[in-house]
């Protein structure tokens, strides 16, 4: 059996219809076209910023290159006042010394290379020790007072050449810096050091009602702290000593410990 096969030809009237279907509309709105050009301020603001840290790196760089600089000037300052001042200190000094210590060479028994200078209307009698010798009597409070004032505190009669030293004195009475503490149950020197067991063994009628002490002859008694007596003040002396060293021979202040 054989298939036939049947051609058919069709025919379109009106064939140019079909030009004129319109495809439909996409209804999705399109956005506008990217442009090259819209990178450029993004661009610019990035080279502005790069810019901008590598001029802050640059002032950085300099800025911590200029501080040592500024110190090393600073320093080399310091050092011009400080040896000016030491200069000026020295000149003063070596005036002083040449004034006071010198001319009274004999007198003062110095032999050139030290100076011991005293207050105004007070005494040396060698050693490091300074008195003002005062000219009416007082109470032990006042006594102590006065002497306060003066940056210094009555007569400490500690030492056995200072004790050889008071019997020279015109007066045989005076103030001692020797009170009785009840607190402590012990008797104390103005510098708040005790009387040692050796320096009691040195005194006459230890009383503990009697709380102020007085030297009699360079002896150490004990009596009422509203008696009155004669006092002396004492305190160190200013002491110059030369020294040599590679500019010039100056004068420098030696302190004096108690």
């Amino acid at each position: 059996m054989t298939e036939e096969i049947t051609y058919a030809n069709l025919k379109f009237g009106n064939s140019h219809a079909l030009h004129n279907i319109t495809e439909p509309e996409d209804t999705k709105e399109k956005g506008p076209p990217t442009s090259p050009c819209s990178c450029q301020p993004v661009v610019l603001i990035l080279s502005i910023m790069c810019l901008a840290l590598l001029m802050a790196l640059v002032i950085l760089a300099v800025f911590l290159f200029q501080i040592p600089k500024d110190y090393m000037i600073q320093l080399r300052d310091l050092n011009m006042t400080r040896n000016e001042l030491h200069a000026n200190f020295s000149n003063m000094l070596q005036a002083i010394g040449n004034h006071l210590c010198l001319e009274g060479e004999k007198s003062l028994k110095n032999n050139g290379q030290t100076c011991v200078l005293c207050p105004v209307n007070w005494k040396w009698y060698g050693g490091g020790t300074c008195y003002y010798h005062a000219k009416e009597q007082n109470s032990w409070q006042k006594s102590h007072k006065f002497c306060q004032e003066q940056n210094s505190t009555l007569l400490l009669l500690k030492e056995a050449a200072k004790q050889e030293l008071v019997k020279k004195f015109p007066e045989k009475s005076y103030w001692l810096g020797l009170t009785f503490r009840p607190d402590q149950r012990d008797w104390y020197w103005a510098d708040n050091t005790s009387l040692t067991e050796a320096q009691k063994l040195q005194t006459k009628n230890i009383n503990f009602l009697e709380e102020c002490g007085y030297s009699y002859e360079a002896t150490i008694y004990f009596t009422s702290c509203k008696r009155w007596m004669n006092y002396i003040c004492e305190k160190p002396a200013i002491q110059l000593q030369r020294g040599n060293d590679h500019w010039q021979e100056d004068w420098f202040v030696r302190p004096k410990l108690f």
